[in-house]
């Protein structure tokens, strides 16, 4: 994540070695460019989500069921306040279907036709 002096932020390629994002490190780029250094948003542990739960939610590769560690942090996350932070720029990096495939295996109630950004939340 590149940010120039107004804050304004962009996904640096190159310094992020081409790896796939999660949603929370999008969230987190918004607050850190905004110099806010903080290690929870919306009730997520961002470092932990990085670590635990990217490979579920990479727009590549099937659907599989996140890991026990994955979802112990996933539980706690605020969906309605994280789904203000969803932008075409974030989708542009996760697959939402895989995250919301990915927080209903680990226990979060979704609401079919929930919006997030502007994403519309399908059907189990």
């Amino acid at each position: 994540m590149v940010c120039d002096q107004q804050s304004h932020c962009s996904p640096n390629k190159k310094t992020m070695g081409g790896r796939v994002v999660i949603t929370m490190l999008m969230i987190a780029a918004v607050f850190l460019c905004s110099h806010k250094a903080e290690a929870q948003v919306c009730g997520a542990d961002l470092m932990g989500l990085i670590s635990e739960c990217q490979r579920y939610v990479g727009k590549s590769g099937p659907k599989i069921p996140p890991s026990p560690s994955c979802c112990a942090l996933i539980r706690p996350i605020d969906v309605p306040c994280a789904c203000r932070y969803i932008s075409r720029d974030v989708m542009s990096y996760v697959d939402m279907d895989k995250v919301v495939y990915v927080a209903r295996s680990c226990g979060k109630k979704i609401a079919s036709g929930y919006k997030c950004g502007s994403y519309t939340v399908p059907a189990p």
